[in-house]
C-alpha cells in the first residue's frame, strides 16, 4: 500500500513539474532502447511531436509523415514518434516490433522513442506538457472516421471536446525553432494544411546562441568595406539608367559580382548582357544617393535630372557615366535567378578606364585622389576611403623577420 501511494505521489510530481515547466526543452523522454533523451537536444529544430499506433485506421498517416520528413529534414525538420496502445489497443507488441512494422511498411527515417501514454495517472510528462499549451482542436466532421470519432466520444461523455485529454492515435503538436507549441491537429487534420503551417515555421530563422563577453546583434550582418557600386545600364529604348547598390564587390582577378533585387537595372542587365561600374566619390555623393532613392521605372530621365552625361562603351552595349572618374565595363557572365524577381549578377571586366585627375606620379590609380566612399550599414551612412595606412603584402614581414 505505501509503495502504491509512493509510486502515485511521484507521478502525480512529474505531472505537476511537467504542467508547469516554462520550456518543453525542460522535459526528458525515453528512447527506444529506454535511455533518457533530454529535449533541449532539438532546440533550434522545428518539431512535430505524434503518439502513433500500427493497428488504427489512421496508420497510413505514417507514409505522410515520412513524406514531409524527407522533404524537410534538411531545414531542421523533425519528427517525434511516440507509440501509445491507449486508443483500442491499437499498438500492441515492444518497441522494437512497432519500430520493424513501421521500417518495413513504411520506411520511416525519423525518431521513434518508446511506448507511453498520453493521458491517465501513467502519462508522460511531455504529452501533460504539450495538452497544457494546446487543447482539443475538433475533429473534422466530414471525414467518416472523423464523424465516427465524434458519435463514439460524444456517447461516452457529452462534454469530450470541452477537455484537453488526447482523444486517438495520430494527434499531432507543432513546435517551433525556440520551443513554443504552436499548433495541435487531431487525426482527421488535412496534411496539407499541416504541411503550409510547417513551411511557415522553418522560414523562421535558427535562434542563435550569444556570445559571452559581447554585444550580440544576432543576425544583422556589418562586412566592411562595402563599397557604393554605381551600376549604369541602357535599356531597350537606350536611355541610360544609374543605380546604387551596396551588396557586392570584386570576386576574382577580372570579375565583380553584386546582388540586386527586382530593379530596372536588373531587367536591362538581361536585355543588354553588359554594365558598367563605377564608384561614388565625396564629389558626387549627393546625386550617387540620389541614384540609389529613385526608380528608373518611376523617372526615366534620372541621369540628366542629376546633371549627369553618359557616353556610350566603345566595349559594350552599355553607357559610360562621364561624371565618375573610375569605370569599369563588364560584360554579363551570369546571372543566378531568384524567385522574386532579383538575381546575383556576375560580370568580367573587360576594360577599367580612369580619369587622368585621379593618377599618381607614375600614372597608376589613386584612391586617395578619387576619394571613393563605403557605405556603413552598421548606422546607414557613407565613409571616405583613401589614407594609406601600409604597403599590401609588405607589413607582415616583421614578423616574418622576428621568428629568424
Amino acid at each position: 500500500m505505501k509503495k502504491r501511494l509512493f509510486i502515485t505521489c511521484c507521478l502525480a510530481m512529474l505531472c505537476m513539474l511537467a504542467a508547469t515547466a516554462q520550456s518543453i526543452y525542460q522535459l526528458k523522454v525515453k528512447d527506444d532502447a529506454g535511455q533518457d533523451v533530454q529535449l533541449a537536444q532539438y532546440e533550434g529544430k522545428v518539431l512535430l511531436i505524434v503518439n502513433t499506433a500500427t493497428r488504427c485506421g489512421f496508420t497510413p498517416q505514417y507514409k505522410e509523415l515520412e513524406a514531409l520528413y524527407e522533404k524537410y529534414r534538411a531545414q531542421g525538420f523533425e519528427i517525434l514518434d511516440f507509440p501509445c496502445n491507449q486508443f483500442g489497443e491499437q499498438a500492441p507488441g515492444s518497441i522494437q516490433e512497432i519500430h520493424q512494422f513501421c521500417t518495413a511498411n513504411f520506411d520511416i527515417q525519423f525518431t521513434q522513442f518508446d511506448k507511453i501514454d498520453v493521458n491517465g495517472p501513467d502519462e508522460s510528462p511531455l504529452f501533460t506538457y504539450l495538452k497544457a499549451q494546446q487543447g482539443f482542436s475538433g475533429f473534422d466532421l466530414n471525414d467518416r472516421l472523423g464523424k465516427l470519432l465524434d458519435e463514439m466520444m460524444r456517447k461516452q461523455d457529452a462534454d469530450y471536446d470541452k477537455k484537453p485529454s488526447i482523444k486517438w492515435n495520430f494527434t499531432k503538436f507543432l513546435v517551433t525553432r525556440d520551443g513554443q507549441v504552436v499548433r495541435r491537429y487531431e487525426p482527421t487534420h488535412d496534411i496539407a494544411a499541416i504541411e503550409a503551417d510547417l513551411q511557415r515555421e522553418l522560414s523562421v530563422p535558427e535562434p542563435v546562441k550569444n556570445v559571452a563577453g559581447r554585444k550580440n546583434f544576432g543576425r544583422r550582418a556589418v562586412i566592411t568595406p562595402l563599397p557604393a557600386i554605381m551600376i549604369a545600364t541602357y535599356d531597350a529604348s537606350q536611355t541610360p539608367d544609374v543605380m546604387m547598390a551596396a551588396w557586392g564587390g570584386q570576386c576574382g582577378p577580372r570579375h565583380i559580382c553584386f546582388n540586386l533585387s527586382a530593379h530596372k537595372t536588373t531587367d536591362n542587365i538581361r536585355l543588354k548582357k553588359a554594365f558598367t561600374i563605377s564608384f561614388a566619390t565625396t564629389d558626387d555623393i549627393a546625386q550617387s544617393d540620389y541614384f540609389g532613392i529613385v526608380s528608373a521605372n518611376d523617372v526615366p530621365d534620372k541621369v540628366a535630372r542629376a546633371g549627369f552625361t553618359a557616353t556610350k562603351s566603345p566595349n559594350i552595349d552599355a553607357p559610360i557615366i562621364n561624371e565618375y572618374k573610375l569605370t569599369l565595363e563588364c560584360r554579363l557572365v551570369k546571372m543566378d535567378e531568384d524567385a522574386d524577381g532579383g538575381a546575383r549578377v556576375v560580370g568580367e571586366v573587360i576594360n577599367m578606364s580612369a580619369d587622368e585627375s585621379i593618377l599618381d606620379a607614375n600614372g597608376q590609380i589613386d584612391l586617395g585622389k578619387l576619394q571613393p566612399v563605403i557605405f556603413d550599414s552598421s548606422n546607414n551612412t557613407y565613409r571616405v576611403v583613401g589614407k594609406k595606412v601600409a604597403d599590401a603584402w609588405g607589413a607582415g614581414k616583421v614578423y616574418e623577420d622576428n621568428a629568424h
